[in-house]
């Protein structure tokens, strides 16, 4: 029987790391953990980045007003799959929040784990722009529904355990098999 690789999570600080562009890898590489961005390996990740850095916006800033109108005039099937769809996007991105750093601990390159930065960062900022959408949009009577949508609708039930389990299965047992499957 093969031995699983586990993935090892880096050590906060790693004096005797070595951080030389030609050693380092995004997964399994020997980091000090400093962001040296100076010089990259993954000429790729600074742009990506960099165009993460440009692709989000602030919930508050955008005016919503119409969309109360619009939310009061759907149909009550409309409706329904507003709200539903809403609580599987606060699901989905608060359980990224929450994974992408179990994901980073294990990536030695720098600017690799930038863009996981961010990439959580954005997720939180997703789940606070879903929220200013519930309570600005759907009356307060029905917001705590649009919450626990997930709670109640068997199917979004099923789908929230399923994609929670594959996060669960590498945070419980932490191997190469389980962090890229």
């Amino acid at each position: 029987m093969a031995t699983a690789t586990m993935m090892k999570p880096n050590r906060i600080f790693n004096p005797g790391g070595n951080d030389d562009v030609g050693h380092r890898s995004i997964w399994f590489g020997d980091t000090t953990n400093l962001m040296q961005l100076n010089d990259v390996r993954y000429n790729w990740a600074i742009g990506l980045y960099k165009q993460m850095r440009e692709n989000f916006w602030v919930a508050e800033k955008i005016d919503i007003t119409q969309d109360v109108t619009d939310y009061a005039n759907l149909t009550p099937d409309e409706r329904r799959s507003f709200d539903g769809i809403l609580s599987y996007l606060t699901f989905l991105d608060s359980i990224q929040t929450c994974n992408i750093p179990h994901l980073k601990a294990c990536v030695t390159a720098p600017e690799v784990a930038l863009c996981m930065a961010e990439q959580t960062s954005q997720e939180a900022l997703h789940n606070q722009s879903y929220q200013y959408m519930i309570e600005t949009i759907i009356p307060s009577d029905r917001r705590d529904g649009v919450y626990g949508f997930w709670r109640t609708d068997r199917i979004l039930k099923e789908r929230c355990e399923y994609i929670a389990s594959m996060y669960q299965a590498y945070v419980d047992d932490p191997t190469a098999e389980n962090y890229f499957t």
